[in-house]
């Protein structure tokens, strides 16, 4: 899995943004976007490993694990 490399994101669905994307309009409300990039032990390389190294692996599962509480 060289090259891939995950982003989580948390978003507030709210009735008007449900409404908002169903007719296509903009809400009068701004959608707060949460966004989190697991921390690895070599960030610069993140491309290129991706999700390939075990330590990595390890890093983003944790990510995963501990963001999994936030869905519903």
């Amino acid at each position: 899995m060289a090259g891939t490399f995950p982003t989580f994101f948390k978003i507030h669905v709210t009735q008007e943004l449900n409404s908002g994307v169903m007719t296509g309009t903009l809400p009068d409300a701004p959608t707060v976007v949460i966004g989190h990039v697991p921390v690895i032990p070599r960030p610069n390389r993140k491309l290129s490993e991706g999700m390939k190294c075990l330590d990595n692996r390890l890093a983003i599962l944790q990510c995963y694990e501990a963001f999994k509480q936030f869905i519903v």
